[in-house]
């Protein structure tokens, strides 16, 4: 439950308050071919549609097929062993073996040379490719071998079927995109990618594919510990005083609070300051000094609280400790040791990233920066990897190659409860299920989501990572494994939108309901849609499946309205990431009342930009004698006069105040929202 809660809480308050933006650049800096950059005769460039379009001869001849060209109906044909591929200049057709492709864009003619989609390579060709706009990088690689006896598929064709069935009609009716691995008893039941990588470039997912793995990167980072306490450079019960002298509390915190999330420090990640962070921040020691002067949030070891500083701090210990880089330690005493060769820190010292697009969204996705994240959570959540590597660590798990079996329990330990049937050990959760001990963690990123789960009892190991932000993998993860010992589940339901002819439906359902965590859900109607909207939070547009059921395409939501007995609607369901919560209506006529009408004329006093911070602005507008406020990315909304400086919205529960010199000129903005002042100056 914790950690669902944990995910809902964050996507709504982080991923819909994000820029949704990645822009194109029109011409390639570097290539890389199976791991070597190479230089191309003629530049990549990217076409009008922002598609990236290669020269065919020049990467495929170094990929060792034998091209063929007739200049008379403008075709070509790639050869390479068994394989035959046909393409045309001007047709998106490809023939590959004698099965059709269609492309989304079709081979051209440039200065006489033939120029491809980089689709091309990643759905007829098969490989790898990997596409960082900000770094200027194509990558193109071939799949590696799975050398090792633990990646035997399994003999159970049924299963292995029941699984990749659901899992497509998952990306049919979902808009599921990642990679999936399950493997049971040492043998592989499924092992695919799914859906795009790139949805721009029409690049699909494989299982070599790399994602961004968030928290999963704290299991990593306890085993560095951990090693090191085998070594005797580090012992559990040592204060942080001992590595960090002048760090406040240092002399009542432990490492052991540290692995085990008991050491009160505040989490620097919910800090206002951490999302304006630079990117290129290569020092941890800017984001703990964040928080780390903040009071503690209890006394060391009497709780549990999930803290991102925890595993920060201990990162910069290991680093401390070693006289090494983390990421330095972690490949040398981890990554190489288990051939994780596509596991990495993204934009560490070899500036590696992730080979997958980040996205948010649900049916409707759109690509996000996730550069502040990756960049400076550290040991709490900076690496990448994929499906099959992970695969790799779970295997290792089982055995004493790392570390020995005595330290591997003390890792697995349930050292602090989290809720009811989970515990906390060091960086990983351990829960009690129907099939027995289950071991897990996941991350959550704006753009990326993982988790892996390890039911011990029954040697079953379930692994997704997927290129968009906070997807619920718990519901994946229980259905596929209901998948692999026959039990019953539900096939994913196509979310279709249903046409409502009287838009006056929609009234009855406008209102303020109870949420959670002090905050109201709003259900506004705007221009004959609905439009539902948690207390400071971005609205999101929400789409009739029934009459009184709606879905969200922004996010994995659904909406039910409930009636009673007097078909009056007293509340609603809100389902996200597998949990209900019931919403009560809540009756806010007593706010409207204190509603003043006032001269129309006062507005323009107002009207103008206000700076809430350096990216965020108010603007003031006073249209047709209504008053309005917009801040920046989010829509325009009614403000509602209680005095002749203060104004409130319908829409959310927060009142803005203005605020007058000497000289009776407006100079600020005031938003009181949540219990907080918040200050914003006029600029223009």
């Amino acid at each position: 439950m914790l950690k669902k809660m944990v995910s809902i809480i964050l996507a709504i308050s982080l991923v819909l308050g994000m820029p949704a933006t990645i822009s194109l650049a029109q011409s390639m800096t570097s290539v890389v071919l199976n791991d070597t950059a190479i230089s191309l005769k003629e530049e990549i460039y990217i076409n009008d549609e922002g598609h990236i379009m290669c020269p065919l001869r020049d990467l495929v001849e170094q990929l060792g097929y034998l091209v063929t060209w007739n200049g008379e109906d403008q075709s070509i044909k790639l050869s390479k062993d068994l394989d035959v591929i046909k393409l045309r200049v001007g047709d998106s057709n490809v023939i590959e073996n004698g099965k059709e492709l269609i492309m989304n864009t079709s081979p051209v003619i440039k200065e006489d040379k033939t120029f491809v989609p980089v689709e091309l390579f990643s759905n007829v060709l098969n490989l790898i490719v990997e596409y960082n706009n900000e770094k200027q990088i194509l990558k193109i690689n071939k799949s590696k071998e799975n050398t090792e006896p633990f990646f035997a598929k399994s003999d159970d064709e049924t299963i292995q079927n029941e699984l990749d069935s659901y899992m497509k009609a998952l990306v049919k009716n979902r808009n599921f995109h990642g990679s999936v691995l399950v493997a049971k008893d040492g043998k592989v039941l499924l092992d695919q990618g799914y859906g795009f990588a790139d949805f721009k470039q029409n690049i699909m997912n494989k299982p070599q594919t790399k994602f961004a793995i968030g928290s999963v990167t704290k299991q990593f980072t306890a085993m560095a510990v951990m090693q090191l306490c085998e070594k005797g450079l580090i012992n559990v019960e040592d204060k942080v005083s001992k590595y960090l002298s002048d760090f406040p509390n240092g002399d009542i915190i432990t490492i052991h609070n540290l692995l085990s999330q008991t050491s009160g420090l505040k989490n620097f990640t919910e800090v206002k300051g951490f999302l304006e962070l630079n990117t290129d921040n290569k020092d941890p020691m800017v984001c703990i000094n964040l928080i780390k002067d903040m009071p503690l949030e209890f006394k060391p070891g009497e709780e549990f609280r999930y803290s991102n500083t925890n595993f920060t701090l201990l990162g910069i210990i290991v680093e401390k400790v070693t006289g090494e880089s983390l990421e330095n330690y972690l490949q040398e005493n981890i990554f190489t040791p288990l051939h994780m060769v596509n596991t990495g820190i993204c934009y560490g010292e070899n500036n590696e990233f992730s080979g997958a697009t980040s996205y948010t969204g649900f049916l409707e996705v759109a690509p996000i920066d996730d550069k502040l994240v990756l960049s400076q959570t550290f040991g709490a959540g900076s690496m990448y990897s994929t499906v099959e590597d992970l695969y790799r660590w779970d295997s290792a798990l089982k055995t004493e190659k790392l570390v020995k079996q005595q330290t591997l329990d003390q890792i697995f330990k349930e050292h602090i409860p989290m809720y009811e049937t989970a515990s906390y050990g060091y960086g990983w959760m351990i829960a009690d299920t129907a099939i027995g001990k289950e071991i897990l963690h996941g991350g959550n990123t704006f753009g990326f989501t993982a988790n892996i789960a390890r039911y011990i009892d029954e040697d079953l190991t379930i692994t997704i990572l997927t290129n968009n932000g906070y997807c619920d993998l718990t519901a994946l993860t229980d259905n596929l494994t209901k998948i692999t010992f026959n039990e019953d589940y539900e096939m994913p339901e196509i979310l279709k939108e249903i046409e409502i002819k009287d838009k006056d439906l929609y009234d009855n359902y406008v209102g303020k309901y109870n949420f959670i965590s002090n905050a109201n859900l709003d259900i506004i109607k705007k221009d004959n849609k609905l439009y539902a909207q948690v207390t400071g939070q971005k609205a999101f547009e929400i789409f009739p499946q029934t009459n009184n059921k709606f879905f969200a395409k922004e996010l994995e939501v659904t909406i039910e309205f409930v009636n009673n007995d007097k078909d009056e609607v007293t509340e609603l369901k809100f389902k996200q990431l597998g949990i209900e919560f019931v919403c009560k209506r809540v009756d806010d006529t007593a706010k409207d009342s204190t509603i003043i009408t006032v001269d129309s004329s006062i507005y323009d006093e107002y009207v103008g930009e206000y700076e809430l911070t350096k990216d965020i602005i108010f603007t003031i507008s006073n249209e047709d004698d209504h008053i309005y406020a917009k801040l920046t990315r989010q829509d325009k909304y009614e403000i509602f006069p209680i005095s002749e400086s203060e104004y409130i919205y319908k829409v959310i529960d927060a009142k803005i105040t203005f605020e007058k010199d000497d000289n009776n000129k407006v100079t600020k903005l005031i938003l009181n929202q949540n219990g907080q002042e918040m200050p914003a100056s006029k600029i223009k």
